[in-house]
């Protein structure tokens, strides 16, 4: 490892490796020594669905996240019941509208729909969990602690990202300077999460 990440500093400092290049090519191969806590969600930034909210409520907030999986809990968002993709949502309600047996969106039952929730130990190496999210065909994994308790969620994008740098689709929301401000003496405040 020490070898080629000498080779691509080499490489770099005479202008053989583009700045960009030595930046992804070496972000591949720390995956190997950070581990997911060092990169996900935190569990307060989670946007979870609530299995008791009324069908129409629990839609309207799918479709209102720009997120496409959310973790669904009962009671408290420690007891994650499984996680809605967008998608699957979409595909109950057509059936519960338009199937042979339409019942309308009140026989929305979101725990029938919801796949089961992948958990992992938040000391699982990157790119352990990248050759895991690819043999398990998933992108989505909550993080516990040694005790269950839940620490936060990361998905193949947030591992991904750490390699080629900032992947923004159509619905992200692009805030520049978020967790900047500068006061009007000239110093600045950044927020610690940044």
């Amino acid at each position: 490892r020490e070898d080629i990440a000498g080779a691509i500093a080499l490489g770099h400092s005479e202008g053989a490796v583009e700045k960009a290049d030595r930046d992804r090519l070496l972000g591949a191969l720390d995956l190997g020594h950070r581990m997911v806590d060092e990169i996900m969600r935190h569990r307060r930034e989670i946007e979870m669905i609530d299995a008791d909210l009324p069908p129409r409520e629990l839609i309207t907030r799918v479709l209102a996240s720009p997120y496409t999986r959310l973790p669904v809990y009962r009671g408290s968002d420690e007891n994650i019941l499984g996680v809605i993709h967008a998608k699957d949502l979409l595909r109950e309600v057509d059936r519960l509208v338009r199937g042979e047996d339409a019942q309308g969106i009140d026989g929305l039952d979101i725990l029938k729909v919801a796949m089961k929730p992948y958990f992992i130990p938040e000391t699982t190496a990157l790119d352990e969990q990248m050759r895991e999210f690819l043999a398990r065909r998933t992108h989505f994994a909550l993080v516990v602690d040694e005790y269950g308790a839940l620490q936060g969620l990361i998905t193949l994008e947030d591992i991904l990202e750490e390699i080629v740098g900032e992947i923004t689709d159509e619905f992200d929301v692009v805030k520049k300077g978020e967790g900047l401000t500068q006061a009007e003496d000239g110093d600045w405040l950044v927020d610690g999460a940044m």
